[in-house]
Parts: C-alpha cells; structure tokens; sequence
C-alpha cells in the first residue's frame, strides 16, 4: 500500500515538474504592450511592458482620451474599454490584448478626471471596432454609418467614445454567425440626459479576417472596403461602360438612319385632295 502511494506521489511530482515550465514558458510568452499612447492624455508614468496599472493625466478633462498608437510584442487583438463610475461618469479606460490562450490587461485610471458639469453634448468622437471601418468617417453631423466587417467575423465589439467625458454611451458586443448583418442603435446621452442615436448598418466584405488583419499591418494601409463595394468592381464598371457604349451607339445609328432616310414627299408637289371652299 505505502508502495502504491508512493509511486502516486512521485508520478504527480513528475506531472508538477513537466506542467510548471510550461506555465512559466506561457506567461513568458503572452504578448505584451511596449508601448502606447493617447490623445489628449500622458502617461503619469514611463510605461513598462510588466506593469499593468497606471495613472493617465488628462490635457483637457473635459474630452474622453483616444488611442493614439501601440506597439504589441506578439501576436494579439487589442481592445480599448471605458470604466465608468456608478453614475456613469468616466473614470479611466483598459486596453487589453486578447490571444488564443488568454489575455493581458492594462489599465490606466484618470488622474483629474473633471468636475461634473451638466451640458448637453452627446456626441461621439471615435467608434472603435476591431476588423471594422466605418464608411463615411465619423461626423458631427450624420448619424446613420455603415460598418464594414469580414465576411467570417463572428464576435463582434463596438466602443463609442463620447465627445464629453461625462456622457456615455454603452459598449456593445455581439455573437453573430457568419451571415448576420443587423443594424445596431448606439444611444449617447448627455449629462443632462439628451439623447442622440447613431444607427450602424452592418455589411461584410467578400475578405476574412485574416485577410483584414494583413491589410492592417501594412504601413500604408487606409482602408480594407476600398474596391469591394458593387460599384468599384471590375464586373460592374464592365457593365455600365457597355451599357453606356450600347447606348450611344444606338444614338448615333438613330441619327445617321434619320439623316440618309428617304422621304416619300415632295416639298414642291401640290396635294391630292384640295380643300372644298
């Protein structure tokens, strides 16, 4: 019997030894941030890959902070989110990078945040979406957008940013298969409770993600939609520059015919019939 435990503890002590350095090699091995920054906001302190929690001061604490640029030492999604207080004030934001087995979170608190003002501003400034593109750019003025996603995306994570740090408009995520396309209403309220609805129109392009994701990458990349809509297809342009040609050739045969066409008239012939008097 003492034999049998024995040789359980040492089997399980193997096990140990063989599973501990390959967590050790995983958490080694989990992408990092190496570095960030954002509008309107400055890290409090020297930004290091190992440290997760930072103070971020606000040029102007009336504006939300966005996203600036990011440098990720392997491979990972990142995902920008606001943290927001009971009353649904913005108190700071996380960035986290999402892989295959986990994720590394960082996140950044406001060091002064503004002092609650109540306005009326509830409009956006920024909707991020990873593997989307909004078509046309966000603006003050529209209020309806198409979001152009992959044709395989299935997880879908929008973040409004607000304008003004004290409105807010809720994240949305969605589990879709790979034939949705719905149309999703952002609802931005003010701090004095106005609202303001932003309607996203989903659509896929005929890309994967993957393919997104490599178009992305590239250092001169502006935009993954540009040559997929109907109208700037090959097909379609063929189409209507042969409808085009059809009908102008048409036109020309139509007035050439009219032109050399014999007509049964004489001008100077008197008429048949005379008019009784």
């Amino acid at each position: 019997m003492r034999r049998k435990i024995s040789s359980f503890l040492m089997f399980a002590l193997c096990i140990c030894q063989l599973v501990m350095p390959f967590q050790a090699f995983a958490e080694d091995s989990a992408p990092v941030l190496t570095s960030i920054s954002f509008k309107n906001a400055e890290l409090k302190d020297e930004f290091k890959a190992d440290v997760r929690e930072y103070g971020l001061v606000l040029e102007n604490n009336d504006v939300s902070p966005t996203l600036e640029s990011y440098q990720i030492q392997g491979e990972a999604d990142i995902f920008v989110t606001y943290v927001y207080d009971d009353t649904n004030h913005q108190t700071g934001l996380t960035v986290t990078l999402q892989y295959d087995w986990g994720t590394t979170i960082y996140n950044f608190s406001y060091t002064n945040p503004a002092q609650y003002e109540i306005n009326s501003n509830n409009l956006l400034s920024n909707i991020y979406c990873t593997y989307g593109e909004l078509s046309p750019a966000l603006n003050d003025e529209d209020t309806a957008y198409k979001l152009y996603i992959p044709s395989d995306l299935t997880q879908l994570e929008i973040t409004p940013v607000t304008q003004d740090i004290q409105a807010y408009c809720a994240p949305v995520e969605l589990t879709l298969d790979d034939e949705q396309t719905p149309k999703i209403t952002l609802y931005s309220i003010a701090s004095d409770g106005s609202k303001r609805e932003y309607l996203l129109d989903i659509k896929r392009v005929d890309k994967t993600t993957e393919q997104v994701k490599a178009e992305m990458e590239s250092p001169d990349f502006k935009s993954f939609v540009d040559g997929t809509r109907l109208y700037q297809k090959p097909e379609f342009l063929i189409t209507v520059g042969a409808v085009i040609g059809g009908i102008i050739v048409i036109a020309l045969l139509f007035a050439v015919t009219r032109r050399i066409a014999v007509n049964p008239y004489d001008k100077d012939e008197k008429p048949f019939y005379s008019p009784v008097e």
